[in-house]
């Protein structure tokens, strides 16, 4: 293996890597522009370069303006999140009125310039935006016991969200909470290090209970755990482990039954 292909291989895992952790459609992007220019390099550097250029006439012109649309939308999508931060203007009278006949939540306060409590909003927005993929968004109201409702809308984008999600927290009082549930969802805890299932209580965090059971069970185990509740597991929202966790947990605390869960988990139910 020559080092040069060895440096695009590197390039595509790295890619492979960050859409997995951070699963978006500007990963996915990226991770698709940069294994198509890598396999047509490949072909391309193997055979007669000119005799398959020449082949594939128009067809050629095709992809590496495809190749070249999606690297500009990857690095647009990347560099977006930190010009928006950096370069925010007030709404024109046009936007704030087409703004206040939408369907979102009504905007409050602006997000306060500076840090307060010794933290800074607009730190904290890009870290989330340029870090977290909408499923860590909805842990993190989960965590911070935020409700849905309070700052989700229908045609509701990212942006938006998190927009509505900082400015909650900052009616609330709620930075300092905000930065440590920011920092367990991008570096959660291993198993081993999370307490023993016999310490665990109906008067845990709800944070807690949600990572235990996405370290400690399986979706198989959950479902036996939802069918011995009682539940359907179809009422539960649609979605991937995550999802179906959060779900339970949101179920189980609007019906104060949550102390079932644990008395079942305690009891070897799922496994």
């Amino acid at each position: 293996m020559t080092w040069y292909l060895a440096l695009k291989l590197l390039v595509v895992l790295f890619f492979l890597i960050m859409f997995i952790r951070r699963p978006s459609l500007v990963w996915g992007v990226g991770l698709l522009t940069v294994t198509t220019a890598v396999l047509l390099d490949t072909v391309l550097g193997t055979f007669d370069r000119q005799a398959l250029e020449a082949e594939l006439g128009f067809f050629y012109f095709v992809v590496a303006g495809s190749l070249f649309a999606g690297a500009a939308f990857w690095l647009w999508g990347l560099l977006t999140p930190l010009l928006r931060t950096s370069g925010e203007t007030a709404p024109t009278a046009g936007q704030a009125a087409s703004s206040r006949s939408s369907t979102h939540p009504p905007n409050r306060e602006p997000l306060v310039e500076g840090s307060i409590d010794g933290f800074d909003p607009a730190l904290l927005r890009t870290e989330i935006v340029t870090r977290f993929g909408r499923e860590d968004v909805m842990d993190l109201l989960f965590d911070l016991e935020i409700p849905e409702n309070e700052v989700t809308a229908a045609d509701q984008n990212m942006n938006e969200l998190i927009d509505n999600t900082l400015r909650y927290t900052q009616e609330k009082g709620q930075l300092g909470a905000l930065a440590l549930a920011v920092e367990r969802i991008l570096t959660p805890l291993p198993a081993e290090y999370l307490p023993r299932l016999e310490k665990i209580t109906a008067e845990s965090p709800p944070t807690l209970l949600r990572q235990y059971l996405l370290a400690h069970y399986s979706l198989e185990e959950l479902q036996n755990i939802t069918a011995a509740l009682g539940i359907d597991w179809e009422q539960l929202d649609a979605g991937a482990k995550r999802e179906k966790v959060r779900s339970l947990l949101q179920y189980l605390y609007r019906r104060n039954r949550i102390g079932e869960l644990v008395d079942l988990m305690q009891d070897g139910g799922g496994a």
